[in-house]
């Protein structure tokens, strides 16, 4: 793997990343007195309309707030993205992916351990009278939202069969809804980490304790969201990814942390209590219904000085969801298909977590890419997300939907659509009749291999391949040199 500039592998905090932003024009300070409500959320909104050249957005005179700051859109665009990695502005997302998927599994993890009395994060500590909405400038992200919800928690946790192993204790993004000053509920489903050890912590009885960690690294929160293996760490990876060491401490319960997360919540499991939460506007761009979900009591809040509440608009796409989360969901999958059919080259998985991919393979036998979808539906993400699959040819780029809608203009035919129905699904799936359980559908857009009949039509087939992907560059280089 190339080694990152300098640049990129100093980053170690949030503040470290909205510095190198702004440096590089992908953050501003909107210093103009603020509605929390419109006013947030409308400004977020209007810059994730350019998913390509978003900024990150720090407020810092939010009305009701005084003295609060709070951040949004900090992996909101393409070339945000593109600066975490180290590489240019204007970088495709298809090299983005590659990058990512080359550095996948390449790197061995770095982890620096600060003790407590030296981490930013423990520069403040509230232990008594403890009051979320003192603490976080909060808000509703969307307008009929059931309440005020932290959006891009990452969320550490023990195992609570096997508390002293590093690789089970799961970190990951999930949402957060504030049920009073000290309390907060958290919604998740039995096939995510967290869902499995909150199911494992009440059938037994045991405790789980757990640290929210706000205003993070920013490879972390990419990380936190990427469907890895349950004994596999996201801090090593995380690690791995970004070529650093990531920087942990022990919150008060006893949990690795980050050192210079901005804000830490810690909080215990009410075994066997739900409270009704909902409804929420999620990243299918519908709402969520009220359910109940299991609640957690607070138990101590760490923070440093003046610290950022950083949050993210989840709603109809494209949203900041979709660029944390897009290329970080592709790549693991990808890594596991390729672990049986090499023949994989690209797997794009940029929409609404994967409810629809698209894979390019170079077809081994006639049916081939069908029996490929097959294997994709059985990994961990796609057990749950992966809902409309699109098959192409390996000389299709799949980031390119030109491309796709071309491949399924020109060599779908009837009998290559399968569609499995009864299959288990996200909840939240707005086409679902019953919330968990939907269809799958699989559309072969590759060329045909005998036995398949071929037809009369013989295909154009351009040149592909290194060279015309430098050509491409060169050219883009060229365009941008020329506007400077």
């Amino acid at each position: 793997m190339n080694d990152l500039p300098n640049r990129a592998r100093s980053i170690s905090s949030l503040r470290d990343f909205l510095e190198l932003l702004e440096d590089s024009g992908q953050a501003i300070t909107w210093s103009d007195p603020v509605m929390p409500e419109p006013g947030v959320r409308n400004i977020a909104v209007a810059a994730s309309r350019d998913a390509n050249g978003a900024p990150a957005i720090v407020f810092d005179n939010i009305t009701g707030y005084p003295g609060k700051r709070l951040a949004v859109g900090v992996h909101g665009s393409w070339d945000n993205i593109a600066l975490l990695l180290g590489r240019p502005k204007g970088t495709t997302i298809r090299e983005l992916f590659f990058e990512i998927a080359g550095r996948w599994g390449d790197q061995e993890a770095q982890i620096s351990v600060v003790p407590e009395a030296q981490a930013p994060v423990h520069e403040c500590r509230i232990e008594q009278d403890i009051n979320l909405y003192d603490v976080l400038p909060v808000y509703r992200i969307n307008e009929y939202d059931g309440g005020f919800y932290i959006g891009k928690a990452s969320v550490a946790s023990r195992d609570p069969l096997d508390p002293d192993n590093f690789g089970k204790q799961n970190v990951g993004i999930y949402r957060l809804q504030i049920q009073g000053p000290d309390s907060f509920t958290l919604m998740t489903i039995p096939s995510h980490d967290m869902g499995r050890q909150i199911m494992a912590a009440e059938r037994e009885g045991v405790p789980l304790k757990i640290a929210v960690m706000l205003g993070n690294h920013p490879g972390l929160a990419v990380f936190a969201a990427t469907p890895i293996g349950y004994e596999e760490s996201e801090y090593s990876y995380a690690s791995a990814m970004m070529g650093a060491p990531m920087r942990l401490t022990k919150s008060g319960n006893g949990i690795d942390i980050l050192a210079d997360s901005e804000i830490v919540i810690e909080a215990e499991l009410q075994l066997g209590e739900r409270e009704l939460e909902g409804p929420f506007g999620e990243f299918p761009g519908s709402y969520s219904g009220v359910r109940k979900a299991p609640i957690f009591k607070v138990t101590a809040v760490s923070h440093r000085r003046d610290p950022i509440f950083e949050n993210i608009y989840i709603g109809r796409g494209w949203t900041e969801h979709d660029t944390l989360i897009g290329l970080h969901t592709s790549a693991p999958i990808y890594a596991q298909l390729r672990e049986s059919f090499p023949e994989v080259t690209a797997v794009n998985a940029l929409y609404q977590h994967g409810l629809t991919g698209i894979i390019s393979v170079k077809n081994r036998m006639a049916g081939f890419a069908k029996t490929v979808a097959l294997r994709a539906l059985s990994t961990p993400h796609g057990v749950m997300y992966l809902k409309n699959l699109i098959m192409v040819d390996a000389d299709v780029d799949p980031f390119d939907l030109n491309q796709v809608m071309w491949a399924l203009s020109t060599r779908t035919r009837a009998d290559d659509i399968i569609v499995l129905p009864n299959m288990p699904a996200v909840p939240i799936d707005p086409s679902a009749v019953i919330p968990g359980k939907g269809h799958r559908l699989i559309i072969d857009a590759t060329s045909y291999l005998p036995p398949d009949p071929v037809g009369e039509a013989h295909l154009v087939t351009p040149p592909t391949g290194d060279e015309i992907d430098a050509l491409s560059k060169r050219i883009r280089e060229m365009q941008l040199g020329a506007l400077s």
